[in-house]
């Protein structure tokens, strides 16, 4: 995944309710009309072992408050 990617999903993850929604209505506006063009595919194998690894393994449904999520993108 690109630097600049991942420094979004780092912002959004640190992101209060009210900027994500803000942030939601923005990419709506800007990406409408490309919603309905969005192929929709079934997850590959990997997709499906990460998937799986959530739902049983407890350690992968750990989180960190704001500040320290801040910490890993600085």
């Amino acid at each position: 995944m690109s630097e600049v990617k991942n420094r979004l999903i780092g912002a959004i993850t640190v992101m209060d309710e009210a900027g994500a929604q803000r942030l939601w209505a923005m990419v709506q506006q800007l990406y409408a009309d490309s919603w309905d063009t969005i192929e929709e595919v079934q997850p590959d194998e990997l997709d499906l072992q990460m998937i799986r690894q959530i739902q049983q393994d407890p350690d992968c449904q750990d989180f960190v408050s704001a500040q320290e999520a801040q910490k890993l993108f600085q």
